[in-house]
């Protein structure tokens, strides 16, 4: 079964908003085996509208229109709807009595604008708005089921879960979807793509399993879905998952919605180790990401964010000489660093970071995009160099998620996944 996806608004089609109605739509009905075909945009013009139900309606099993029912002049949404289908609309009573009600329980008063919002398709069945003011409304025209959702993101997704979903799963109760997302870091896409060509090719062969490729900044993330059509699904599909797994090797570091940063804290729990960082080119951000999941207090004992060469000396004892002699980009500061700050709090680990990262900087012996990583235990030490292009934000992000990588792997934090 197919679903089309409509939003009505400008400030969706002049980027003042994004768009993240249509993703979470998306994402729920596919859950469901309900194939998503069109997203489509347009603005608050009847004409606009009109066009795009003319050629959509009948053409799916689903539409889903959102946005255009509020009460101002540019929310013609509802009127469009009218004379589209050329049903009439009709004052509804109650539903203005409940909008009153709102606004009483909110210690305001009612506007006489907001009785626009009780003007509803006659005879379609009206969804109920439990958080906002603007009901949605489901009817049918040439097969395809019609629902109407207001286009605030929480009133959306309360009649989605309420109505709209369970209506879905009504009319396609056999099929559904099984999906997992697997994540890798360390490792582009190309070189994970050459990796797993075997696996791909073999999956090309069964048309009820997908495998896409995720990229960003930081990380690739895989996307496994299969369609489950037998009672066996389940089994096979996580037989697929585990050698997808395997065959990431050391790159994958968890499934989605999983984060490094957890990852990492769960494992210095695990250990009961402790951690302490030394941040220069990456300017704190690997203590905010860190600090961003609650109890790494647990692990995190402090971090130390050392742009000048005098702070490197005053907080962690570099000396002037070692810096002078190698410049503090370099692996013999990266290691200092490291080993400084690791000692100086008693930490079961120190982790550095130092490097050029643009657009201006660097020398010849480290050029610009340089930056060094350095891990220090009672081990020893290890080290990377890296080469980040001269954007300074995603080199800096790059650099950041390097370095939990380097931390991670040491832990061999993805064997607790």
């Amino acid at each position: 079964m197919k679903a089309i996806l409509l939003t009505i608004g400008d400030e969706i089609l002049i980027g003042q908003i994004l768009n993240s109605n249509t993703q979470w739509m998306s994402e729920k009905l596919t859950d469901l085996g309900i194939e998503v075909s069109e997203h489509l945009t347009v603005g608050d013009r009847e004409e606009d509208i009109a066009r795009v139900l003319k050629s959509t309606v009948g053409e799916c099993d689903f539409l889903i229109i959102g946005g255009g029912l509020g009460p101002t002049h540019d929310d013609v949404t509802m009127e469009t709807l009218s004379r589209h289908f050329k049903v009439p609309l009709q004052y509804d009573e109650e539903w203005v009595s409940r909008i009153e009600v709102i606004f009483k329980d909110r210690g305001r008063v009612m506007s006489e604008n907001n009785k626009k919002q009780g003007y509803l398709l006659k005879d379609a069945i009206r969804i109920d708005n439990d958080c906002g003011t603007a009901a949605g409304q489901h009817f049918q025209d040439q097969k395809t089921e019609i629902f109407v959702v207001p286009g605030v993101p929480h009133e959306m997704m309360s009649m989605m879960n309420r109505y709209i979903l369970p209506f879905v799963v009504g009319k396609n109760p056999q099929e559904k979807i099984l999906k997992r997302s697997l994540l890798t870091t360390g490792i582009g896409e190309s070189a994970l793509a050459d990796r797993l060509d075997p696996f791909v090719q073999k999956i090309r062969a069964n048309p009820n399993v997908t495998l896409a490729f995720l990229p960003s900044t930081t990380q690739v993330k895989l996307r496994l879905q299969m369609k489950s059509l037998s009672s066996n699904a389940s089994a096979e599909f996580d037989g697929l998952s585990e050698e997808l797994r395997r065959l990431c090797g050391e790159d994958f570091f968890g499934f989605d919605p999983s984060t490094i940063e957890e990852v990492i804290l769960t494992a210095l729990k695990s250990k009961r180790s402790k951690l302490a960082l030394a941040e220069s080119c990456t300017g704190g951000l690997i203590a905010h990401r860190l600090t961003q999941i609650p109890g790494c207090s647990e692990v995190l004992q402090g971090s130390l964010v050392l742009y000048q060469n005098e702070l490197k000396q005053l907080e962690l004892g570099i000396s002037s000489e070692l810096l002078q002699k190698n410049g503090a980009v370099s692996e013999e500061i990266a290691r200092a660093m490291a080993d400084g700050v690791r000692k100086k709090w008693g930490s079961t680990f120190g982790l550095a970071t130092t490097g050029y990262l643009g657009p201006t900087g660097g020398d010849e012996r480290a050029p610009l995009g340089t930056v060094w990583i350095a891990l220090s235990s009672a081990k020893g030490i290890t080290t990377r160099k890296f080469r980040f292009e001269s954007d300074r934000m995603r080199a800096k992000e790059r650099a950041a998620q390097a370095a939990l990588d380097l931390l991670r792997r040491s832990l061999d934090a993805s064997s607790i996944v």
